[in-house]
């Protein structure tokens, strides 16, 4: 472990395994279908905690065999996705523990709070949104699998980590607009793990900046795209957060490799 005692791999998508030392954590497994990454649901080697952002599809698909595989680990997710992703995934309710707001649960060596956030922009209504999930093979017609994904463009939720040596890790992933930077502005984590997708390189590194994190790393920038198509996006990124924050340090994450931190 380095100056933060704390290691990470990113997997795929949103997906990292963030190793605190007494406690791992897996967010977001969509791993396996992800056809822009080498690593599969075998890449995680350890799991005592999961959490969900929401329920779109590129976040969830790997947890029925994640969960199998990892049996005591419980599942931190929003209210509203709790129900239909027990219903989807034959979940234990006492394995599910819906996040409102703002809610912190300790787990001794470890603090995980919830963070309100919004997807990013989609278009059109809930209709439109609701015939276009429908439309995918890979959601299809069946309910609980459509409500996970359509919940998922309405509830968000991001993760403080506060490890017991006092780092703290942001895992987030909306629109970097006023709100966010309102609402993020004050936690001030060591380490900000960012959604590098469809939001402009600028307004990332101003959200950086306000965040006072010392290191900060992307994510979500493999969907559909080689690390050759979004490796341009990412440069972008970094460019324009080391203009903005000079004594900063910036990583761009391979996927199954380690980063000591």
């Amino acid at each position: 472990m380095g100056k933060y005692g704390v290691r990470l791999k990113w997997l795929s998508v949103a997906s990292f395994e963030i190793d605190f030392g007494t406690k791992t954590v897996v967010s977001d497994p969509c791993i396996t279908i992800n056809e822009c990454s080498p690593c599969t649901w075998e890449n995680v080697e350890k799991c005592d905690i999961f959490t969900l952002s929401h329920g779109h599809w590129d976040h969830i698909t790997d947890f029925p065999v994640l969960m199998e595989k990892f049996p005591d680990a419980p599942v931190l997710c929003g209210t509203l996705t709790a129900v239909p992703f027990m219903r989807w995934a034959n979940a234990n309710p006492m394995r599910v523990f819906p996040m409102d707001a703002n809610l912190e649960l300790d787990f001794g060596d470890l603090k995980i709070k919830s963070i309100f956030g919004r997807h990013i922009m989609q278009p059109g209504g809930i209709w439109d949104t609701e015939e276009r999930m429908r439309g995918r093979d890979i959601i299809g017609p069946e309910p609980n699998f459509l409500n996970l994904n359509l919940y998922g463009s309405i509830e968000y939720r991001n993760y403080l980590f506060t490890a017991a040596n006092g780092t703290k890790i942001l895992l987030w992933g909306n629109t970097p607009d006023e709100m966010a930077m309102h609402t993020l502005a004050p936690l001030q984590p060591d380490i900000a793990i960012l959604q590098c997708s469809k939001q402009a390189p600028e307004q990332l590194a101003a959200l950086s900046k306000a965040l006072g994190a010392k290191v900060v790393i992307p994510h979500h920038m493999d969907i559909y795209r080689t690390e050759e198509e979004y490796m341009p996006r990412v440069e972008a990124f970094r460019k324009a957060y080391l203009d903005a924050v000079p004594d900063g340090t910036f990583i761009c994450p391979k996927h199954g490799e380690w980063i000591e931190l």
